[in-house]
């Protein structure tokens, strides 16, 4: 499916910016619902993309970080006035172009919970369009808790919220303080993104896998990202994602999940570095059998 642009009015967000300050999250910081002097309308872009399917063994991406970087740099150079800061999920929800989902994922009729969204502020008057300032979760999510069975650390309360102190992505996104140890087992092959509660949802059962790219599966080799070599994969995912720390300790435990006793060598080197280093020493008591699940082996037996 193409790619598709909608010219809206400017949403109120009253509720979303009271929700916020009643429920703060790292996700919502640097987030704001104001209008730049001028802008009289919003121009959203929705791209699709398909998942990548998982090759058992390998290291895994999430396609989205792809399709939402490549979006990005659209906008960032073909608009006057990109609006990233603009708060996108309840804008999609509230102009009823995308339904909320138990996991707080937006779907979009033919594309489910599979796409990258960004905007831009525009001086055009934008078309008359009704507004719900909190609508309700989708049709498809009555009765349905695939995605709270599927989220392995019980983050998503069903009603549309994430608890970003358990959620394994915003956990992998700090950095620091290190994340429980219990998380980082739960890492699998995924560098970034967990997918775990997409890959549930019956709204995405129409979207196929497709595989990996051979550029990103060399841009995702865990020898390079344990050398800090992320000079191919930036310009994909952004430079923020691929900063060299970040994808080093996504490497080592990756490494340690996948048992790629190959690397120990590598993660080792890592155990003193002041960011990498608390990941890298459980990666390698992993890799030496010393760690299993995320708790420290008994090895008086």
């Amino acid at each position: 499916m193409d790619a598709r642009e909608f010219c809206l009015p400017i949403p109120p967000l009253k509720q979303w910016q009271a929700e916020i300050k009643r429920r703060p999250a790292p996700l919502f910081s640097g987030l704001s619902a104001d209008a730049p002097e001028g802008a009289r309308s919003i121009r959203l872009f929705v791209r699709p993309y398909a998942p990548f399917a998982p090759e058992a063994g390998k290291p895994t991406l999430s396609a989205f970080y792809l399709a939402s970087q490549s979006l990005y740099e659209s906008v960032r150079t073909g608009c006057e006035r990109p609006a990233f800061r603009l708060p996108l999920k309840p804008i999609l929800a509230g102009y009823g172009i995308g339904a909320r989902g138990r996991n707080s994922l937006i779907s979009i009729a033919g594309m489910g919970t599979y796409f990258a969204v960004e905007a831009a502020w525009s001086t055009e008057e934008a078309p008359s369009r009704s507004w719900t300032e909190e609508p309700p979760l989708a049709e498809d999510c009555q009765g349905c808790d695939r995605c709270l069975r599927a989220c392995p650390t019980g983050a998503l309360d069903g009603e549309g919220h994430v608890d970003t102190s358990r959620c394994l992505r915003a956990l992998a996104a700090k950095n620091a303080p290190p994340m429980p140890e219990a998380a980082m087992a739960m890492t699998g092959a995924s560098l970034w993104g967990c997918d775990l509660c997409q890959l549930a949802c019956p709204r995405n059962a129409g979207i196929a896998p497709v595989p990996m790219p051979e550029e990103v599966r060399k841009a995702i080799s865990l020898s390079r990202l344990l050398a800090g070599d992320t000079r191919d994969l930036a310009p994909l995912i952004g430079t923020n994602y691929a900063r060299k720390a970040r994808m080093r300790i996504r490497a080592c435990l990756v490494a340690a999940c996948l048992q790629k006793k190959e690397h120990l060598s590598a993660v080792r080197a890592l155990e003193s570095d002041p960011l990498v280093g608390p990941y890298a020493r459980w990666a390698a008591r992993r890799l030496e059998g010393d760690v299993q699940d995320g708790v420290e082996a008994d090895t008086r037996r």
